[in-house]
C-alpha cells in the first residue's frame, strides 16, 4: 500500500506540474517542476528512501518525456493578436442558463467604451476612451468622446452614432440632465449642453474641479442620481481638494478616503461615504453600493455625516464588503472562476478579483426572475461578469455566489473587456465591452513591459452586448418618457423595472412641474406599491414639499424602507412632539436596516427621548457593529451616562462591546466628571456590575487612543475621591496575575496586559518586563504597546531588553514605539552609536521617516548614525542580484525567507498578514518581474499602500498605511494587521514618506540565494503542501 500511496501523491503532483506546464514551459520551470515533485514525494507519509527514489525517478522520467521533442506539446497559449470578429466573440461566451447574449452595438459605431446610459428617448449614451492607457501623443488633442447611439428602424440594433462631446481626456462616466449631461472628466465635472437639440454639445461648462488625475484607472467617475435628488461620484481613490469652479477663495473640500456628491440643482457639495473606484450604483431603495479593482462589492452603510455630530464615536471603515464571510479588510472574499488564458481552468487556480469595476444591482425583469437585483461586477482581467445573490442582514447584507464554480457570464476570448454595466428600457443587461487587448496601466507594470507595442492595441474597437431571457414573452413597447405627462410619470415611481421608475424620477425632479406636487402626494398613500411612496416621498422632499405630518404618516408605513427614508426626512423637522416619540420608537423593530436607522436618527431626539430610546436598542438582538455606531454617535456627551446603565444588565458579548465602545469615548474625552461617576459607580458596587470589566477596557482604548497616561490622570485629578483611586489601582494591578497566567486563553491574558498598561510603571513594570519573553508573539506584542504608552524614563532600555530574540512582528512594534517622540528617537540613536543596535535592523521606512522628521535636530543626527542605513541605489542593486534569476531556488526554503522577511505585511496561502498588495497569484509574472518588485517596490507606488507619519497635537508621531478615512479621522494600519484610530482634532500634520509600506532596502538582509528561493516559493507555493486539488485540463 506504502509504493501506491506514493505513486497516487506522484500523480498528484505530476497533474499540478502539467497543468502548470501548460501555462509557463520553459527550462527553469522544468527544474522546479523536478523539485516540487521530489519536496511532494519526500513529505508524503510513511515512505522509505528506496519507495521515494524509485517514485522520483518514474516521474523524472515522465517530465522529461513530455519536454522531449517527440513528446506531444502543450496547447499553442500565444495571446491573441487581434480581437475575434464578434460572431465569433459570441459563439465563446458561456451565460448563465436560459439567457441569451447578442451584439448591439460594435465598431466602427463605437470606439472603446467605458459607461453607458439610457436617457428618456431610448438612446443611449456612450462614453469613449480610446486614449488608455497613455494619452494622446505628444501635440495631439485627446480622442475621448460621448456618443449618443440610436436604433433606427427597431431590429434591435444600435444603427446610429451622434457624437455629442469630443476632445474629453479620459472621460468616464456621464448622466443625462435636462439639455445635456454631466460628466465626469477628471480634474473637473462638467456639464454639457445642447441649447439647439441637435444631439450635439456646444456649451462646456466646469462645475467642480480639484480632482485627482494622475492616472486614467483612478479617477473620478459614475456619476449617479439617488434618490434624495443628489449626485453621487466615485472617488477614484486618488482623491482631491474640490472647489465650485471659479470660486477659487472658498475652502477646498478634501474627499480623501471619501466620495463627492452634489445637489444638481442647488449651489451645494459635500464628501460622502466611499470610496468607490470605478463602480457606483443604488438599488431600488436607495442603498448604494461601490467597489474597487480588489472588492468587488462594497455596502456603504454609514454616512459620514453622522460622525460629524459626535467626532468621537470612531475613525474607520464605513463601508461593509459583502461576501460569503470570506473577506478581510483588504482583500475580496468571493472566488472567480475565468476561462481565458490568463487564468488557467484548473480549480485549483480560482482566483480572485484584480480588476472588480462597473457594479451594478440589475432591476430588470428580462433576465428572469433568478436575476432580479443581483448584484452584478466586472472583471475585465478575468474577462468575465460575476454575479452574487444579496440577502439583508441588520443594517446591510449579505452576498452568495449565484452559481458557484461557474461565472455568470465567462469566455477564452482574451479581448473581451467588460467595464461597465447598465439596464435598458427592455429589462435586459447591457454590457460594456471595451475590447483592447490590455488592460493596465504602465504605471504599475516593470520597466520593461512599460512600452509594449501592445498597450494600444484595440483602440479601434469596442462592442456593447445584450443579455436577456429568450423564453420570456416579448413585452409591448412602451413609448419613451420624453413627453410623458406628470401623471404618466409619477405612476412610473412603481415600476419594478430601474430604467423606467429611475428615468422618471429624474425627469419630475429636473422639471419641478407645481402640477406634479399634488399627484406625488396622492402616490404617499398608494396602498399597492411601497416603491412608488418611497420615491414619491423623496422627491417631495427633495423639492421641499413634503410636511411634518405626512413624514409622521410615512414612520408608520408597512413597509420598513419607506419607514427608514421618512426617518431620515424626519431629521430636519422638530422631535420634541408625537413626532419624536414614534420616532423612538422604531429603535427595536425586527427589521435590522430600519432599527439601524432609528438609533442613528436618535441623535435628532430630545435628551430625555434620545437615551431611553438607545436604551432600548441596545436590548435588540442581534446588535452588529453598525447599530452599535449608530448607538455610540447618538449617545455623544452621554456616552459615559448610558454605559452605566447597560453594564448592570445581564451581559451578552454584543452589550459588553457596546459598553467598551462608549467608555472609550468617555476616555477620550477625559472629562474629570464623567470618568469619576465612571468609576466611583462601578467599582463601588457590591457585587461589582457585570459590565465592570468593559467600562475599564473601554476607558483603556480611549486613553490609548489620544495617547497619555490613565495613570497620571487619575492621580492629577482632584474630583476623583482617594478612595476610588485606590480601588482602581488595586483593580489594574490584579491583572499581573491574569496576564502571567498561561493557562488562561490568549484573549483574556491580552485583555489584562491592555489594562496593566494603564497602572503605575511600579506595579506594571516587573510583569511586563516577563510578558515581553512569553512564547506567544501576540502578548509580546501588547507588552510593548503597554510599556510604550507609559511615560516615565528608562522605557527604551525595558523594550530592548530581548530585542536579539524578537521576531519581526515585535522589533516593528518595538521601533514603533521609540520613533513616537523626539526624546525616544534620540534615545535610539544614542543606543546605535553605543553598538547596542545596528542601523540595519532599523526598517527602511523608518530610516526614511527620520531622515524626512519635522525636527530638524533628528533629521541632522539621523543623517550621522544612520548613514550606513541609507537605502542604495535601486538600479546598482538590481544589478547586484541578477546573479539570483539563474540560481535554482528551493521554495520551501524560500517559504522561511517569506516568513522571516515578508509575512508581517504581505500574505500567501495561509503563509502571513495581509496588509500589502495581495502577492499570493504570482505564477503569471516572470521572476524577473518579481526581482524588481521586491527590490524597487517604489518603482508604481498604488497610493493605497502608501507609508504615513502623522505627528501629534502631543508630539507623538505614528506611522502606518491609511485604510480608512472619514469625518472623525483616520486609521493606520501596520505590519501584523495592527490599526491604530487617530482623531482629525489630535493631528499637527500628515506626511507622506513617499513610500510604499514596504520600503526599499531588503537587500540587506536576504542574500543573492535567497531572492532565488523567495521567487521560487512564489512562483510555486501552491503546489507545495501535497493536497491542492487536481485540476480539469
Amino acid at each position: 500500500m506504502g509504493i501506491i500511496a506514493d505513486l497516487q501523491s506522484g500523480v498528484q503532483c505530476f497533474s499540478r506540474f502539467q497543468s502548470w506546464n501548460e501555462e509557463r514551459p520553459c527550462k527553469q520551470e522544468i527544474f522546479w517542476s523536478i523539485k516540487v515533485v521530489a519536496a511532494c514525494l519526500i513529505n508524503s507519509p510513511e515512505s522509505t528512501i528506496m519507495k521515494r527514489t524509485t517514485s522520483l525517478a518514474f516521474f523524472l522520467v515522465v517530465i522529461l518525456g513530455v519536454y522531449s521533442p517527440g513528446a506531444p506539446q502543450a496547447p499553442n497559449k500565444t495571446p491573441q493578436s487581434q480581437a475575434l470578429p464578434p460572431e465569433k466573440a459570441q459563439a465563446l461566451f458561456q451565460i448563465a442558463p436560459g439567457l441569451k447574449i447578442e451584439l448591439v452595438a460594435a465598431d466602427p459605431l463605437i470606439h472603446c467604451p467605458v459607461a453607458a446610459v439610457f436617457d428618456e428617448k431610448k438612446r443611449l449614451w456612450v462614453v469613449e476612451m480610446p486614449d488608455y492607457p497613455n494619452g494622446p501623443a505628444p501635440g495631439k488633442p485627446p480622442e475621448g468622446a460621448i456618443k449618443i447611439l440610436e436604433d433606427t428602424n427597431g431590429d434591435g440594433q444600435f444603427d446610429k452614432a451622434t457624437l455629442f462631446a469630443d476632445n474629453l481626456l479620459f472621460a468616464n462616466g456621464v448622466l443625462p440632465w435636462k439639455d445635456g449631461a454631466f460628466v465626469t472628466c477628471a480634474p473637473h465635472i462638467l456639464f454639457l449642453r445642447d441649447t439647439n437639440n441637435d444631439g450635439k454639445a456646444d456649451q462646456r461648462e466646469v462645475l467642480y474641479e480639484g480632482f485627482a488625475a494622475l492616472n486614467p484607472q483612478l479617477r473620478v467617475s459614475f456619476p449617479i442620481l439617488g434618490p434624495d435628488g443628489w449626485v453621487t461620484v466615485a472617488n477614484g481613490l486618488r482623491g482631491g481638494q474640490i472647489i465650485r469652479a471659479g470660486k477659487q477663495g472658498e475652502k477646498p473640500l478634501n474627499i480623501a478616503g471619501m466620495d463627492f456628491r452634489f445637489d444638481p440643482r442647488k449651489d451645494q457639495a459635500e464628501p460622502t461615504t466611499g470610496p468607490g473606484q470605478f463602480g457606483n450604483c443604488f438599488d431600488p431603495w436607495g442603498n448604494r453600493f461601490v467597489c474597487d479593482n480588489r472588492h468587488h462589492l462594497r455596502h456603504v452603510v454609514f454616512d459620514n455625516r453622522y460622525l460629524k455630530r459626535n467626532l468621537l464615536a470612531g475613525a474607520g471603515e464605513l463601508v461593509q464588503d459583502v461576501d460569503e464571510g470570506q473577506a478581510g479588510p483588504l482583500s475580496s472574499g468571493s472566488k472567480i472562476y475565468p476561462l481565458s488564458r490568463n487564468w488557467t481552468t484548473s480549480n485549483l487556480h480560482a482566483g480572485r478579483f484584480t480588476a472588480a469595476c462597473g457594479v451594478f444591482i440589475h432591476q430588470g425583469l428580462l433576465l428572469g426572475e433568478n436575476h432580479f437585483n443581483s448584484a452584478f461586477t466586472c472583471d475585465p482581467t478575468g474577462n468575465l461578469v460575476h454575479e452574487e445573490i444579496l440577502t439583508p442582514k441588520g443594517a446591510t447584507f449579505t452576498a452568495k455566489t449565484a452559481r458557484e464554480g461557474v461565472e455568470f457570464l465567462a469566455t477564452t476570448d482574451e479581448w473581451f473587456r467588460p467595464v461597465n454595466l447598465t439596464h435598458g428600457p427592455d429589462g435586459a443587461l447591457y454590457v460594456v465591452d471595451m475590447c483592447r487587448a490590455v488592460i493596465e496601466h504602465p504605471e504599475f507594470m516593470p520597466v520593461e513591459l512599460k512600452n509594449r507595442s501592445d498597450l494600444i492595441l484595440g483602440k479601434e474597437k469596442g462592442r456593447i452586448w445584450r443579455i436577456f431571457n429568450p423564453a420570456l414573452p416579448k413585452k409591448i413597447e412602451q413609448p419613451s418618457l420624453a413627453h410623458a405627462s406628470a401623471a404618466e410619470l409619477v405612476n412610473q415611481l412603481g415600476n419594478l423595472e430601474g430604467y423606467w421608475r429611475d428615468t422618471a424620477h429624474r425627469l419630475l425632479l429636473q422639471k419641478e412641474a407645481p402640477a406634479s406636487i399634488p399627484l406625488l402626494r396622492e402616490a404617499l398613500r398608494d396602498q399597492f406599491s411601497a416603491l412608488k411612496t418611497f420615491h414619491a416621498a423623496w422627491l417631495l422632499h427633495s423639492m421641499g414639499k413634503i410636511n411634518a405630518k405626512e413624514v409622521e404618516a410615512l414612520i408608520e408605513h408597512k413597509n420598513p424602507r419607506v419607514q427608514a427614508a421618512a426617518l431620515l426626512m424626519a431629521e430636519g423637522l422638530p422631535l420634541d412632539g408625537s413626532l419624536g416619540e414614534k420616532v423612538s420608537r422604531l429603535v427595536d423593530q425586527p427589521d435590522g436596516a430600519l432599527r439601524f436607522q432609528a438609533a442613528l436618527t436618535a441623535s435628532y431626539l430630545p435628551l430625555s427621548l434620545r437615551l431611553n430610546a438607545l436604551k432600548q436598542a441596545a436590548k435588540a438582538q442581534p446588535l452588529d457593529r453598525w447599530t452599535r455606531l449608530a448607538i455610540g454617535v447618538s449617545a455623544g456627551d452621554n456616552a459615559g451616562a448610558l454605559a452605566l446603565d447597560l453594564s448592570r444588565q445581564e451581559m451578552n458579548l454584543e452589550v459588553e462591546t457596546l459598553i467598551r465602545e462608549l467608555c472609550s469615548q468617555a476616555g477620550s474625552r477625559r472629562d474629570p466628571d464623567e470618568i469619576q461617576t465612571l468609576l466611583q459607580s462601578s467599582l463601588e458596587l457590591n457585587p461589582a456590575p457585570p459590565g465592570l470589566a468593559a467600562i475599564m477596557f473601554g476607558l483603556a482604548d480611549g486613553f490609548s487612543k489620544r495617547g497619555g497616561s490613565f495613570y497620571a490622570f487619575l492621580e492629577g485629578t482632584k474630583q476623583i475621591p482617594e478612595g476610588v483611586r485606590e480601588k482602581t489601582r488595586k483593580y489594574l494591578t490584579q491583572r499581573a496575575g491574569l496576564a502571567l497566567d498561561q493557562s488562561l486563553p490568549v484573549k483574556t491574558r491580552l485583555e489584562a496586559i491592555q489594562l496593566l498598561g494603564m497602572a503605575s510603571a511600579k506595579d506594571s513594570q516587573t510583569p511586563l518586563k516577563k510578558l515581553l519573553t512569553s512564547g506567544e508573539p501576540e502578548i509580546r506584542l501588547a507588552a510593548v504597546r503597554a510599556i510604550a504608552s507609559q511615560s516615565e524614563p528608562g522605557i527604551s532600555k525595558i523594550l530592548f531588553q530581548d530585542w536579539k530574540t524578537q521576531g519581526p512582528a515585535v522589533r516593528k512594534e518595538i521601533l514603533e514605539a521609540m520613533t513616537r517622540t523626539p526624546e525616544r528617537i534620540q534615545a535610539l540613536f544614542t543606543m546605535v552609536e553605543k553598538e547596542e543596535l545596528q542601523a540595519r535592523e532599523i526598517d527602511p521606512a523608518r530610516v526614511r521617516l527620520l531622515l524626512q522628521h519635522a525636527n530638524p535636530a533628528v533629521r541632522e543626527r539621523a543623517k550621522k548614525v544612520l548613514a550606513s542605513a541609507i537605502p542604495a541605489d535601486r538600479a546598482k542593486v538590481l544589478e547586484q542580484f541578477q546573479p539570483s534569476l539563474k540560481m535554482a531556488g528551493d521554495p520551501l526554503r524560500g517559504k522561511q525567507v517569506f516568513q522571516k522577511q515578508c509575512a508581517t505585511c504581505h500574505r500567501v496561502g495561509e503563509v502571513g498578514v495581509e496588509i500589502g498588495p495581495d502577492i499570493s497569484d504570482t505564477r503569471t509574472k516572470t521572476p524577473a518581474q518579481l526581482l524588481t518588485d521586491i527590490l524597487n517596490p517604489n518603482q508604481a507606488i498604488d497610493n493605497n499602500f502608501l507609508n504615513y507619519a502623522v505627528t501629534l497635537k502631543n508630539g507623538r508621531t505614528s506611522t502606518g498605511m491609511i485604510s480608512a478615512s472619514n469625518a472623525a479621522g483616520i486609521t493606520l494600519r501596520r505590519a501584523e494587521n495592527q490599526t491604530e484610530a487617530i482623531l482629525h482634532q489630535d493631528i499637527e500634520e500628515i506626511q507622506s514618506t513617499g513610500v510604499s509600506l514596504m520600503p526599499e532596502g531588503l537587500e540587506k538582509n536576504i542574500s543573492e540565494k535567497d531572492m532565488a528561493d523567495l521567487i521560487a516559493y512564489l512562483k510555486n507555493w501552491r503546489y507545495l503542501d501535497g493536497a491542492t486539488p487536481l485540476g480539469k485540463n
